[in-house]
C-alpha cells in the first residue's frame, strides 16, 4: 500500500466516522459492514504483489500504437525508443515477429502496411516482409497521382432527338436508360469505351542496386558468366529453397544467378517457384584455381561488380604488395554453440596474416550499413570484430590495413538471423534439424528465428 492510501485509511476515515451520531452508526452498520470488506479488499489489491510487466495484448496494442504513430509522423529516432522501452528480450525480432504475423493474417491492412513501414526503416525486415512490401507497393512507396477536375459542359436547350439508326445495343439500353434527349448526351456515346484494366498481378522481375556478378549457380564459389549494369531489370525465373539466391534472366537472353539482396524485386515474387536446376558446387581445388590469379590486385576496383568477392592473390606475398585480405573461412555456429534458440544472434569476424597471426588496427566496413569496426578494439580479442545481428544480417569487407594503407578483400556476407533463409545444408550442420522434413517442421515453426550467430576468418596476402 503506498504512503498517501495509508494516511486516508488512518487519519481521515476515523474522522468521518465521528461525524455521525451513535444511533445513526447503529442504523448504518449493516451497510458499514459492508463497505468495510470492500475497503479492505481495495487495500489488500492496492497492497499486494505487483502485476506482471505487460500482457501479450498489451505487447501487441504498444508495437500497433508505435507503428501507427510512425506512420503519422515518421519519426524513426522517436519509434525506435518507444521499442526499447518494451518489457521484451528483443524488441526488433518481436516487432518482426508481429508484423510477420499480421501478414499471415490478413485482417488488418491499414495496420500491417504500418508495421511493414516501420520495420523497414529500422531495417529489420524478413524474406516475408519483404515480398509483402513488393506486393502491395509498400516499398518503394507508391507513387501518387493528382485528379484533374473534368470541367462541366454548359447546359443545352432540350430538342428532340431522331430515333438512332444503328446504335449497338449496349450503346441503345444505355441511351433508353437515361433518357438521352440531348445532344450532348448523344456525344457521349461516342466516347471511347475504358480499357478494363488488368488485374493479374505483375511478373516478378528484379533491378540491379550496383554493378554485380550474374554466376552460373547460388554462391560465390560458382563462376561469374555475365554482369548486370546498375538499375538493369531481369525477370526472377527462380529461387533457392532457402530464397537467398535468385535465378534470373536477362533482357538478351542471359541467365544465371544472382545474391539476393543485391536486386530489388517488383512484381509477385512470392509466385517464383524454387529452381528444379539448381546446380552442385564445383570441387574444392576448381575453386582454388578460379580464385588466384597471378599477381594481387593494385588496389581495391572501384567499378568491381557489388556482392561478389573481387580476385584474389596468391596466399603468400609481401609487405610491400599492396594489402588484400581472403575470405578463407565462413561458417553459421551450431546450435550448441549458440545457446539454443535463445541464444545470440552475432558475426564474428577474424583477420589473420598468411602465418595465421591475428592483426590487430584493421579496420572493417559494414556492406549496407556502413558502419567501420576495428579488429582488436572491441575487447574481443585479438585481429576480432563482432557484430550484433539483426533480421536479414549484414555483411563486412576490409578497406585498411594495419599500417594505415588503403586494402582489398573478398566480402564476407549472407549472415542471416532469419532461421527460412537458412538453407536446409547449413541447417543439418549446425544441428538444428536432421533431415529435410525435419528442416520443414523447423522452418514452418519459424526456428530460432533472431537467433543465429556466424564467423568468418580474412587472411591477408602476406
Amino acid at each position: 500500500m503506498d504512503r498517501v492510501t495509508h494516511s486516508f485509511w488512518t487519519d481521515r476515515f476515523p474522522q468521518a466516522l465521528s461525524r455521525f451520531s451513535p444511533m445513526q452508526f447503529h442504523r448504518m452498520l449493516p451497510t458499514t459492514h459492508w463497505l468495510v470488506w470492500i475497503g479492505v479488499l481495495l487495500m489488500v489489491a492496492g497492497c499486494g504483489p505487483a502485476r506482471a510487466a505487460d500482457t501479450e495484448a498489451t505487447l501487441r496494442n504498444e508495437i500497433a500504437r508505435i507503428a501507427q504513430e510512425f506512420n503519422a509522423d515518421q519519426d524513426v529516432a522517436r519509434a525506435r525508443a518507444a521499442l526499447e522501452e518494451l518489457d521484451v528480450a528483443n524488441p526488433r525480432q518481436y516487432l518482426m515477429l508481429q508484423t510477420e504475423e499480421m501478414i499471415a493474417a490478413n485482417s488488418d491492412p491499414a495496420l500491417t502496411a504500418s508495421l511493414v513501414k516501420l520495420t523497414d526503416a529500422l531495417n529489420i525486415q524478413s524474406t516475408v516482409i519483404r515480398t509483402y512490401a513488393a506486393q502491395q507497393g509498400l516499398a518503394p512507396p507508391t507513387p501518387t497521382f493528382a485528379l484533374e477536375a473534368i470541367a462541366v459542359a454548359p447546359t443545352l436547350p432540350s430538342v428532340a432527338t431522331p430515333a438512332p439508326t444503328a446504335l449497338p445495343s449496349a450503346a441503345a439500353d444505355v441511351a433508353s436508360a437515361a433518357s438521352l434527349t440531348t445532344p450532348a448526351a448523344v456525344a457521349l456515346l461516342d466516347l471511347p469505351t475504358p480499357t478494363a484494366q488488368n488485374s493479374a498481378p505483375a511478373a516478378p522481375q528484379g533491378k540491379a542496386t550496383g554493378l554485380i556478378n550474374v554466376r552460373s549457380g547460388p554462391g560465390t564459389e560458382f563462376a561469374a558468366v555475365a554482369t548486370l549494369a546498375a538499375d538493369e531489370t531481369v525477370e526472377l525465373t527462380g529461387k533457392t529453397p532457402a530464397g537467398d539466391w535468385w535465378q534470373v534472366k536477362a533482357a538478351d537472353g542471359a541467365t544465371g544467378w544472382v545474391f539476393g539482396q543485391l536486386l530489388e524485386t517488383t512484381g509477385d515474387v512470392a509466385a517464383v517457384a524454387v529452381a528444379a536446376d539448381i546446380p552442385t558446387p564445383p570441387p574444392a581445388s576448381a575453386l582454388v584455381a578460379d580464385a588466384a590469379p597471378a599477381t594481387p590486385p593494385a588496389a581495391e576496383p572501384t567499378a568491381a561488380p557489388a556482392g561478389e568477392p573481387t580476385a584474389a592473390p596468391a596466399p603468400a606475398g609481401s609487405p610491400s604488395d599492396q594489402p588484400y585480405f581472403k575470405l578463407v573461412a565462413s561458417r553459421m555456429w551450431s546450435k550448441a554453440e549458440n545457446g539454443d534458440c535463445r541464444g545470440q544472434h552475432l558475426l564474428r569476424i577474424n583477420v589473420i596474416d598468411a602465418n595465421g597471426v591475428r592483426i590487430n588496427g584493421v579496420r572493417l566496413k559494414g556492406i549496407y550499413t556502413g558502419e567501420i569496426l576495428v579488429t582488436g578494439s572491441q575487447g574481443k580479442g585479438d585481429g576480432v570484430i563482432e557484430y550484433d545481428l539483426y533480421g536479414t544480417g549484414e555483411g563486412f569487407v576490409v578497406i585498411q590495413n594495419d599500417d594505415g594503407r588503403e586494402a582489398a578483400s573478398d566480402r564476407a556476407e549472407g549472415f542471416t538471423t532469419q532461421s527460412r533463409d537458412i538453407s536446409q545444408d547449413v541447417l543439418i550442420a549446425g544441428g538444428y534439424c536432421s533431415n529435410a522434413s525435419d528442416c520443414q517442421v523447423f522452418y514452418d515453426s519459424w526456428g530460432c528465428n533472431g537467433h543465429h550467430s556466424w564467423e568468418a576468418t580474412f587472411q591477408r596476402n602476406y
